[in-house]
Order: C-alpha cells, then structure tokens, then sequence
C-alpha cells in the first residue's frame, strides 16, 4: 500500500477527529447526521456519474485500487534494465534479447523490445509506442476526472444540504427553539460534509491519480529512449548517459554505473 497516502489520510482525518474531540470534550453525535451525510455524498456522486459515461465511472475504481496498491517503478532500477538489454545486444546482437522480450514484466517493454527484434523502423517504434503512452494517459483522465469531480461538487452539495435545512429551520422558527437549533445543526453539517468531501477525500485523490500518471508516463519515455538507443545500436555507454539525463544530479551521484 502507498504509505504516503495511509498517513496522509491518517494525518487529517485524526487532526479532524482531535479538533472535533477537543471542541465538544467528546462528543460526536453531533457531527454525525446520516440525513445530511447521505444528501451530500449522493447529489455529489449521482453528479458526477451524471457527468461521465458508465465505463469511466467503474474504471475510476480500478484507478483507485492501483493508486493503493501499486508500488510503482524504480527509475533507477529501470534505467540499469534497458543498460543491461544495450549490452546484449551489443555483445551478442538484437536477437539476444528475444527471451527478455517474452519475459519482462512490463508489457510496454515488451513490445518495444518485440518491435526492435523485429527489424521495425525507429519511426514505426516510436509511432507505436506513443500512441500507446497516449491512450494510457487519456484513460488515466477519465479516472482522474471522477474523483475531480466528486470533490468538486461536493462543496456545492454541502449548500444544498445547508439550504435544505435552512427551510426546515425558518419553518420551525415560531415553534419549539430546539427544532430550529437542530435544524440548523443539520445546515452547518451539509456544509462541513461538502468541504471533508472536497479537501480530504476525493481532493487528494485526483491529485494523487495526476501525479501517479505523470510517473508512469516518465517511466515509460525512459523505456522508449532506451528502446530507441539499443535499436540504433549505441554503445550502452551512451545509452546509460543518455537515461541517466532523467535523474536528477543527486539521483545520478547516488546511482552507480552499470556500464
């Protein structure tokens, strides 16, 4: 699991809970009305999923599980790899790498490599493969915009919820003081359940979906380069030198060479 994301969310949700415990000494049934909580939560999602087609809706849950639980690829660790695929074939020519080819974890290696064994035109290689780093970042937007979008109606659904309370309290106003205060609990809960929604719920999320699919997008530019070098036959000198320009100069000082 994505240890930054579990103690960033145990980070704010246990500060709300200090907050919430310090103000009422306690006490908190108050924050907790189901009527409001499920007024915001289902006008945001039923917003959302209004918004987008069906299949994105259930492929945003897929994002979410890989989010968690992907543990996402070493750079460094992946620039050593395509060094090691330069010097097969270096030392003992492209078709060397055919078991790799069958073998590596990472699909998009794969059919890099494929293509290279194949003979195919580095225009042909590179054509293919940002077209599929393409349709990968366009699915990853449509996980992104879900939760983007929950967190962005969500705030406005909190004012939903607040007005609706709002009418029951002006109705009560002339009545028993212990209904409108009520009522007017129930308003100031829509609009906290909007913000929590918003800002450490599904916010987070889109961010962290966007970042996530930035990294696997850089992790695949250094597979195409690398893939692009060993089919021109660099000397894997030159392609080490070549992926390590991804690395930042502390990266690079701390990697050592593997060529």
């Amino acid at each position: 699991m994505d240890l930054a994301t579990l103690i960033g969310y145990l980070l704010a949700w246990g500060a709300l809970a200090y907050g919430i415990f310090h103000a009422t000494h306690g006490n908190f049934g108050p924050y907790i009305v189901p009527a409001e909580l499920m007024l915001v939560f289902g006008c945001a999602l039923g917003a959302t999923m209004a918004s987008m087609p069906l299949h994105s809706v259930m492929s945003a849950f897929s994002c979410l599980k890989k989010m968690l639980f992907d543990k996402g690829t070493h750079v460094q660790h992946l620039i050593k790899e395509m060094v090691q695929y330069a010097e097969t074939a270096r030392r003992d020519g492209v078709l060397a790498l055919e078991t790799v080819a069958r073998e590596a974890p990472d699909p998009f290696l794969r059919r890099g490599l494929q293509l290279t064994i194949d003979g195919t035109d580095p225009e042909i290689i590179e054509r293919i493969m940002r077209i599929e780093v393409e349709s990968m970042v366009e699915r990853h937007k449509h996980g992104k915009h879900f939760w983007g979008m929950i967190a962005k109606f969500g705030p406005g659904c909190g004012l939903i919820a607040c007005l609706v309370a709002q009418v029951a309290m002006f109705q009560n106003l002339g009545g028993d003081a212990s209904a409108v205060g009520k009522a007017l609990a129930g308003a100031i809960s829509g609009t906290l359940y909007g913000a929590l929604m918003q800002n450490i719920f599904a916010g987070p999320i889109a961010e962290k979906l966007g970042l996530k699919s930035k990294e696997e997008v850089f992790a695949k530019e250094i597979i195409l380069q690398g893939v692009l070098s060993i089919q021109a036959g660099n000397n894997p000198r030159v392609v080490e030198m070549q992926l390590m320009s991804f690395l930042s100069s502390t990266q690079q000082a701390a990697m050592p060479k593997a060529a």
